[in-house]
């Protein structure tokens, strides 16, 4: 998974599982007065492309971690509200790889020092508008 600025991606590194994108789509409530059988009835809303969370292994050295802003996870916290990143998520190296592609932002960067285990940090990016799926 990786930020972009232009269309070079820079790999995070130290990414463990991944989760999402997990695509929601919203209800409209059309329900009326002839509606029949007392049920509600319901039209289908705007999609939401959900977030996108993964844990790292958090390594203060690795800049992709922290560096400034656009081109690093803790960085991309401080981004201007009107710009948004564009990700990348290859799920694997093999041929016929899925490729998610997304515009978004990081909307959660939490780090954790535990007594005894390496440090981590919890992210989570929020999808904006609809992320697209190629298999290359």
């Amino acid at each position: 998974m990786d930020p972009i600025g232009g269309t070079v991606y820079i790999a995070i590194g130290q990414v463990k599982d991944i989760s999402g994108p997990a695509l929601t789509r919203g209800d409209i409530d059309a329900t009326t007065h002839d509606s029949t059988l007392g049920y509600k009835e319901f039209l289908p809303g705007l999609v939401d492309g959900g977030v996108i969370t993964f844990p790292i292994n958090f390594v203060s050295q690795n800049l992709k971690h922290l560096q400034g802003v656009g081109t690093g996870l803790a960085g991309d916290m401080e981004r201007d509200g009107c710009l948004l990143a564009t990700w990348e998520l290859t799920l694997s190296d093999c041929a016929g790889t899925p490729v998610w592609t997304w515009a978004g932002y990081v909307n959660g960067y939490n780090v954790a020092a535990p007594v005894e285990g390496v440090n981590t940090s919890d992210i989570s990016i929020k999808v904006s508008g609809k992320p697209t799926l190629e298999i290359s």
